[in-house]
């Protein structure tokens, strides 16, 4: 279903059936024009080969989530476990024009970054399904190339299992330096895309995290000052 984003651009939920059918994309590029850096489909499964082949055969591939997919992940699973990540952190450090965010007034999506840990979940994807799922997730998280896939080391109940999960690419013009909680607040209220706010993406990435018992300060402090500045504006108008 396509709506108004609250800047005025069609906003198109991402669902399995839009995924599949590349209607964000679409409108990513048509916006765009010859500037617009959204991956082909060829180029988009070239780089889902470079992990996963056509052809693949091997164990069921499990992938991690730390953010939106948590929520929404829209790819078919057959089993979700709590999971630990080390080496990386969740951060809101990936500059978004598209999904939550415009040319006019970027907004801020999370990403891995390098150091500390993560609390996550990972889904288990069967083997047999791999390759068309994992072009499912390639179309909602590979779209603009500014995440890195990379295999990583979840820590879970039942030990430890190699998942796939997404970074953020620290040599591209989307990669955003730390800034201060209210900076990102800011950015974060202000901002909106195809998708929808960008301070939706913030509270419904909180929401899940709370109902999966993982408590992350910095995503609840965001919240806070989103949220004060969601009453201010509320006051002024």
């Amino acid at each position: 279903m396509v709506e108004m984003s609250d800047k005025g651009d069609k906003a198109v939920g991402i669902s399995r059936d839009t995924l599949e059918k590349g209607a964000v994309m679409r409108l990513a590029r048509q916006r765009d024009g010859a500037k617009s850096t959204v991956l082909s489909d060829e180029d988009l499964r070239a780089s889902r080969r470079a992990i996963i082949a056509d052809d693949y055969h091997g164990d069921d591939i499990w992938v991690f989530g730390y953010g939106s997919l948590i929520w929404k992940p829209e790819i078919n699973f057959t089993e979700r476990r709590d999971a630990l990540v080390h080496g990386f952190h969740r951060r809101f450090c990936m500059w978004t024009t598209i999904g939550r965010g415009s040319p006019d007034c970027p907004g801020l999506v999370l990403a891995l970054d390098n150091g500390g840990s993560t609390k996550g979940v990972i889904f288990r994807i069967a083997a047999e399904q791999a390759a068309k799922e994992l072009d499912i997730l390639w179309r909602r998280e590979m779209m603009a190339d500014s995440y890195r896939p990379l295999w990583l080391t979840a820590q879970t109940d039942k030990g430890p299992i190699k998942a796939l999960s997404f970074a953020i690419r620290r040599n591209r013009p989307v990669f955003a330096p730390r800034m201060s909680d209210e900076k990102t607040a800011a950015i974060i209220h202000k901002a909106a895309g195809f998708v929808g706010p960008c301070k939706d993406y913030l509270f419904q990435t909180q929401k899940a995290l709370i109902e999966a018992n993982i408590h992350d300060k910095q995503m609840a402090q965001l919240c806070k000052l989103v949220s004060e500045l969601e009453n201010e504006a509320s006051v002024n108008s």
